[in-house]
């Protein structure tokens, strides 16, 4: 144990190091630039507006380019090598192009069953071309034949998934943004992979590199590898080298012997269950599916796994394990459950569009939970237009934050949204982690994705879009549950709250998009 102990301070201050000589470089170049301020005083300006003139006319979300612009012209020298050192993604982009060459590889074994089809062809054509839309851009077609399993508490969630490993006899894929290797979770988990490896089972697991990076000690990767389980690192840290940090796999999948898939919010350490109380109680939602609908999920983990990979491997034996399994217990259509993915290069921001459909589709109410609340205009207008419409469109969010710089920076748009009509409350028992959108008890979207720019644009994500799928029900309890232990706010509560964290909040929305 102190052994783990040593091994992750020095994984941390090795990080904290290679940032600060990063960050010591840039205040180097820029004071060597301002030793000649006189000479290059108009290069730099030029420089600055060849910079600005390149951000307005690239593609892509306004605010980042307001964001890129004011840097720029407030601090011409060191906003412009920031913005060149951000922009220049070569790391990320091959990253991005493997990525969509072995989607198409794995693409082959995914598709609707007939009488999916059929059920289809009923809906409203809205609905048909958002699915459709979401199997292009998302990865990943519709299935039926899937049951869903909602589970409102991180600690139901965890059972579920011990007990789905250690009936686990074929293959285990793990993926997630966190790994706490010093918390109970983890250490009852790998005491089943070990279990599991023994008896022949396939184990793979594949972690964040930014994510763990003060929950997991250097090269813990080689010690799994030495316990026979296959493992990846997404994206280790370069900081003098690359900018694709910026880009993290925030997913969070579980899929055994292509029986089950799991997903949601829940990482693995001790709080996600409340086994640590950090931020109060933690209140964290996931599903488990059943069915066909694992394929996606299946072929999503293979997709990730392969990026880092030195040979892409074919995925079809594991995709069809989920074809050739027998469910008795889903042997009718369940409603329709879409697995989709997210990344931040499509130049589809498909998470976002998920939202957007339904507070756009919805004609009576649209619940929300999420952590965090950084929207764009686009969002917004959504959001107010929907509430103009008549839709009651509720959202909960923490009262105690885990990060205080989000909560601040959320907190200045209660004001807005308030007055075009949407209520706002807040979880006063603790944090929620939960992200989670349900409307008119038809449509729900449930997975990893935050209402922010970070997992909007910035991250690798997934979700299953569902539509008249029975757990919405068990979905619209939990929110009216959860809601009964919040407290509504009020134009009035946003008067008392501490003006010098409203400053900083409406400071930070100028850089909102780059947090």
């Amino acid at each position: 144990m102190k052994r783990l102990n040593r091994l992750l301070y020095s994984n941390k201050l090795f990080a904290l190091v290679m940032l600060l000589i990063q960050v010591a470089v840039f205040v180097a170049i820029f004071i060597w630039i301002s030793d000649y301020s006189q000479a290059v005083l108009g290069f730099t300006t030029l420089f600055s507006a060849i910079l600005i003139i390149i951000e307005v006319n690239r593609s892509g979300e306004p605010t980042f380019k307001m964001t890129w612009i004011v840097l720029i012209a407030i601090i011409p020298v060191f906003g412009g090598l920031l913005y060149m050192f951000m922009r220049i993604r070569t790391v990320a982009w091959n990253i991005d192009e493997n990525y969509k060459k072995i989607q198409e590889i794995n693409k082959r074994y995914l598709s609707c069953d007939k009488e999916l089809l059929r059920f289809l062809a009923e809906q409203d054509k809205l609905e048909n071309s958002f699915i459709d839309y979401l199997q292009v851009y998302g990865g990943s077609p519709a299935y039926g034949s899937t049951n869903v399993k909602y589970y409102p508490i991180g600690e139901d969630m965890y059972e579920a998934m011990r007990q789905e490993l250690q009936n686990a006899e074929k293959f285990i894929f793990m993926e997630f943004f966190i790994i706490n290797t010093m918390s109970r979770m983890w250490e009852e988990i790998l005491q089943i992979l070990k279990t599991k490896v023994s008896q022949g089972v396939e184990v793979r697991v594949m972690f964040d590199a930014m994510g763990c990076i003060a929950t997991m000690p250097r090269d813990y990767d080689e010690y799994l590898q030495r316990l026979g389980i296959k493992c990846h690192i997404f994206s280790p840290i370069m900081p003098l080298i690359s900018t694709h940090q910026n880009n993290r796999d925030h997913r969070k999948i579980l899929v055994v012997d292509g029986k089950c898939a799991f997903s949601g919010g829940i990482n693995i350490a001790d709080e996600y269950i409340n086994e640590k109380v950090r931020f109060g109680h933690w209140k964290d939602t996931g599903f488990k599916i059943c069915g066909n609908g694992v394929a996606g999920f299946t072929s999503m983990f293979l997709d990730m796994w392969n990026v880092n990979a030195e040979r892409v491997e074919d995925g079809g034996i594991y995709i069809n394990a989920t074809n050739e399994t027998n469910f008795p217990e889903t042997n009718s259509v369940n409603g329709v459950v879409v697995p989709f993915g997210d990344t931040p290069f499509d130049e589809e921001y498909v998470g976002k569009r998920a939202y957007l459909h339904n507070l756009e589709s919805a004609s009576d109410y649209v619940y929300i939970m999420t952590p965090y609340l950084v929207i764009d205009n686009e969002m917004f207008e959504s959001m107010k237009y929907a509430s103009q419409r008549g839709v009651d469109v509720k959202i909960i969010m923490p009262h105690i934050p885990d990060k205080a710089y989000a909560f601040y920076l959320a907190r200045t748009y209660y004001k807005e949204l308030l007055r075009a009509g949407i209520e706002i409350y807040e979880y006063t028992p603790g944090f929620i982690h939960a992200k989670m959108s349900v409307s008119d008890g038809k449509r729900a979207i449930v997975g990893t994705i935050n209402h922010d720019y970070r997992s909007l644009y910035l991250h690798y994500e997934c979700a299953a879009y569902m539509l008249d799928t029975p757990a919405i029900a068990d979905m619209e309890k939990d929110f009216a549950e959860t809601l009964a232990k919040s407290q509504r706010i009020t134009l009035e509560d946003i008067k008392k709250f501490n003006i010098f964290t409203r400053m900083i909040g409406h400071i930070m929305r100028l850089v909102a998009p780059l947090l």
